[in-house]
């Protein structure tokens, strides 16, 4: 990991301070329109090299400049070392002051400055010229793209080193500019702006304004830009000047002819792994960071004109090209900064869908070569097509490495969906959602550019795992880009529509539940120390950006659910079964304390958003109505979670109970599925309820994946069992720790969970008092329930605890409790079993068995699977069962004979048959 920011020094900051008010930039200025007027009449050879030197050490000191107000930003307020003396403290506190008060002064000083000396449009305009002078000063062919003669010698080399470091200092100082002027814009796609409290101080308000790109410095950036896309794709520069997209591509041309020189020494027959081409990186993220800031700025101007708010903005950038512009730029030199309260121009250079064009331009790019990168290549491959390019007939994509084209798709997929966000906004009639230009509506093919914008993701996953990690780390960047473009439904009380939303149907046209299974899987197949002491893998890191960026900006439950409840009702169901299965496999599998972290949040609130949906479900049902085909397959696939996450979900409850602790949010999820499932299968559900019951509060001991071929009543019972569920989630809620938002998140699922037992199995809840249940915490539970039939409900409970007490049902075990169940079983329905019906209607919409829900999972019939090959479940090589006909089918034959000894041998046609040969295998 990079260090962090360290503030600069005293002394540093006065000398960059006394360079500022010797107005030095001004004076650099002024001499980069001398060499642009002496370029203007012809420079020798010698004279070019110079004047190449001269403009990137102006741009080295601008780049220095920027970084250094940039650093003193970041760095403010850190502190660190032990506690110091009071007298020490206020000493520190002192020069604390002192030094802030001298940052601020340095970034009014360089706003003023920037300002004043436009001396970023002078270095464009001076490396423009530049480029047009190298392109006749150095015997270029007509094809502008060999030398004559050798070009590793002499003044072509000396010309062509001269410009290759022009361009690198040009990217690296226009890099920094960016970063400080998208900044504050980088969080506005959901206009409108920061909260006052988030508004940076005037003088760096100042400073970002003051590095808005002027013309000459965005004609540079989108020039470099698309000339790196054009000899990356071929798709041409469309209008650039063929003298300057010569001379921008020099640095690849040289990187190229390094690179065959190279290869040359080389014997073996597979190359090594090319040095990737530096020179892509900063063209091309310079090119979406403008064109992003670009966007972002209109809208942001707009909404401001809506408002009536005047923002302040530089003059307009005179001419910095030819005489005229020296003339100008020299006069502006010697005159004070002068600002005005104007609104910016709305339009941007290019249209706006021209800009999102662009960007999916570089991520189709980047995608490419990404893929051609990691199918590798022999060496005479590589050099054939290294000299296609320098002869003008291919691309450079071959000095490109998987890492650096991934990132380079990464970059621009993020712009992309910004600005796709943006424009949205303004196709839905929302002023300042875009520019104006001729975007026209979103149509239909806005819905097709999302779909693809979720391919070309699908297809950068594949290559998450050579991301770096730490700052500006691409995997991070991948993650938050999923995360903020993942489309959030909010499935409404009425019946779901047959179609889904249009964001959700690009998503899913795009492959995103392959997408987000395939992070997933690898993330949980990483070893913990693949990527580092202390980092977890690429694909972790994505995740956890992926979680949080949405974990900020929605409630604490909610956003799961509207994240995956749409992708699994309108889904590929196949597809969806996959991405369950998946992360039912990653949550047993995984010893990633983080990743474990993000899943069991994921599971464990669809699973309770789940269960709320379906109950919703069943009372609409009631009243006449039926399910839409996307509501039957979302109960199906809620059904499939609950067969493939619930194992877990118990054994975590008691590997905790055996450590000592209560496990409160699976606890949560147990006490919330229990009486759903005790409701399942019929008549065999009170059976099942009856004989977990009569177990007593001892933990069970029963493997947490038996009976998986049996009816739900069963498959919970031997989970979870009642009693002593219902005794833990009793133990939680009273307990004075517990958080506030459990504690009443828990009071009507408890007490739902405890009438229903009741309900269900007198005589067994007769038999459980004083260790299942307590008379005053039922009351207790009753007293904060709201008023209505729950409440009575809860209060008839406790009555009735009472009355058992007193007739000795609980001191007099079965048969007390069974007197009384006798006595009085339909009024006890009748007073706390209200939640009877509703559980009823529920259960009915789960599949018909676990085993039937598992089957819409596809892979492998073992339940207790946890193959992680591959980059999906429904990709795993199956063989099916002989025994059975094929019923059942095992990615292995380890599966095969753990699901023949849990039970499928009784299941299995093959009976006796089968066995001899481990399970009915083939």
């Amino acid at each position: 990991m990079p260090a962090a920011p360290t503030r600069p020094a005293p002394a540093v900051l006065d000398f960059a301070r006394r360079l500022l008010r010797a107005e030095t930039l001004q004076a650099l200025a002024a001499r980069l329109a001398e060499v642009r007027q002496a370029l203007s009449g012809g420079a020798a050879q010698p004279l070019f090299a110079r004047y190449c030197q001269l403009t990137y050490a102006v741009a080295s000191l601008l780049g220095t400049c920027l970084t250094l107000a940039t650093v003193t930003s970041e760095a403010a307020g850190e502190a660190g070392g032990a506690a110091p003396s009071a007298a020490a403290a206020a000493a520190a506190a002192a020069e604390e002051e002192h030094q802030a008060a001298a940052e601020e002064c340095y970034r009014s000083e360089l706003a003023a400055a920037l300002r004043s000396s436009y001396i970023s449009e002078h270095i464009a305009a001076t490396t423009l010229a530049l480029l047009r002078a190298f392109d006749g000063s150095c015997g270029l062919h007509a094809s502008g793209l060999l030398y004559d003669g050798d070009p590793s010698t002499g003044p072509h080399k000396a010309a062509s080193t001269a410009v290759c470091y022009l361009l690198l200092v040009a990217s690296d100082y226009t890099i920094v500019q960016l970063q400080v002027a998208l900044e504050p814009l980088t969080t506005a796609t959901s206009l409108p702006a920061p909260s006052p409290g988030q508004q940076p101080s005037p003088p760096l308000a100042a400073l970002r304004r003051a590095t808005a790109l002027g013309p000459c410095a965005s004609y540079l950036t989108l020039a470099y830009g698309m000339s790196m896309l054009s000899y990356m794709d071929g798709g041409g520069t469309r209008g650039l000047p063929e003298d300057v997209a010569r001379a921008l591509g020099e640095r690849l041309r040289s990187e190229a002819r390094g690179r065959l020189h190279e290869l040359a020494g080389q014997g073996s027959v597979l190359t090594s792994p090319p040095r990737h081409a530096g020179s892509i990186l900063p063209a091309v993220w310079n090119l979406s960071n403008a064109l992003h800031a670009a966007a972002v700025a209109a809208c942001a101007a707009s909404l401001a004109a809506q408002s009536g708010t005047r923002i302040q903005q530089p003059l307009a950038h005179p001419p910095a090209s030819g005489s005229a512009g020296a003339s100008a730029s020299a006069a502006a030199a010697t005159t004070p900064a002068a600002t005005a309260a104007i609104t910016p121009p709305r339009r941007l250079q290019l249209c706006w869908h021209t800009a999102l064009g662009l960007a999916m331009r570089a991520a189709r790019m980047g995608v490419r070569a990404a893929e051609e990168a990691a199918a590798g290549r022999t060496r005479e491959q590589e050099a054939a097509a290294l000299t296609a390019a320098l002869e003008g007939r291919g691309t450079f994509r071959v000095l490109l490495g998987e890492d650096r084209a991934a990132a380079v798709a990464v970059k621009a997929l993020a712009v992309a969906s910004r600005l796709r966000t943006l424009l949205l906004l303004k196709c839905r009639g929302v002023e300042g959602g875009g520019p104006a230009s001729d975007a026209g509506s979103a149509g239909g093919s806005q819905a097709d550019q999302g779909a693809e914008w979720w391919r070309l993701m699908a297809r950068v996953a594949h290559h998450v795992s050579v991301m770096r990690i730490g700052i500006q780390s691409s995997a991070k960047e991948f993650g938050t880009c999923i995360g903020e473009h993942l489309p959030t439904v909010s499935l409404p009380p009425d019946p779901l529509p047959p179609v889904p939303p249009p964001a959700v149907a690009s998503a899913l046209a795009g492959g995103v539940l392959p997408c987000l299974e395939r992070l997933i899987r690898r993330a949980a197949a990483a070893a913990p120390g693949d990527a580092g002491a202390g980092q977890g893998s690429p694909e972790l890191l994505a995740l956890w950006q992926l979680v949080d960026a949405h974990r900020a900006h929605s409630n604490p439950t909610g956003w799961v659910w509207s994240w995956f409840s749409p992708l699994l009702a309108y889904g590929n169901p196949r597809q969806a079964g996959a991405l369950i299965a998946t992360l039912g496999k990653s949550l047993s599998a995984s010893t990633e304390r983080l990743l474990n972290d993000i899943l069991h949040e994921v599971s464990t609130h669809i699973l309770l958003l789940g269960r709320t949906w379906l109950d919703d479900a069943a009372a609409r049902l009631e009243g006449g109505g039926a399910l839409t085909p996307p509501e039957r397959q979302l109960a199906g696939l809620l059904g499939a979670a609950a067969a493939a996450w619930l194992p877990e979900v118990s054994r975590r409850i008691w590997s905790a109970l055996r450590a000592g602790r209560v496990d409160k949010g699976n606890v949560l999820v147990g006490v919330r599925w229990l009486p759903l499932l005790s409701f399942s299968g019929g008549a065999t559900a009170h059976s099942a309820a009856a004989a977990a019951a009569s177990r007593g509060p001892a933990m069970p001991a029963a493997d947490a994946r038996a009976n998986s071929d049996g009816g739900w009543a069963s498959f919970g019972a031997t989970l979870f069992e009642y009693g002593p569920l219902l005794r833990l989630s009793f133990d939680a809620w009273s307990s004075p720790s517990m958080d506030a938002r459990f504690h009443d998140a828990l009071t009507p699922w408890l007490a739902e969970a405890a009438c229903t037992f009741a309900a269900l199995c007198p005589e067994e809840a007769a038999a459980g008092l004083g260790s299942v249940f307590w008379t005053d915490e039922v009351r207790a539970l009753a007293s904060e329930l709201k008023a209505g039939r729950q409440a009575e409900a809860a209060e008839a409970l406790a009555a009735q605890l009472v009355r058992w007490e007193r007739g000795g049902g609980a001191r007099g075990g079965g048969r007390g409790g069974g007197r009384v169940r006798a006595a009085s079983a339909t009024p006890l329905a009748e007073r706390y079993g209200v939640w009877v019906p509703r559980l009823r209607a529920a259960a009915a919409l789960l599949p018909a068995s676990p085993a039937a829900a598992r089957q819409l999972l596809g892979g492998c019939s073992n339940p207790a699977c946890a193959n992680l090959e591959g980059d999906s479940d429904a990709a795993l090589p199956l063989r099916a069962c002989a025994g059975c006909g094929g019923a059942a089918s095992f990615c292995s034959r380890e599966c095969q004979t753990a699901h023949w000894r849990s039970g499928h041998r009784e299941a299995c046609g093959g009976g006796a048959g089968g066995g001899r040969r481990g399970g009915g295998g083939g």
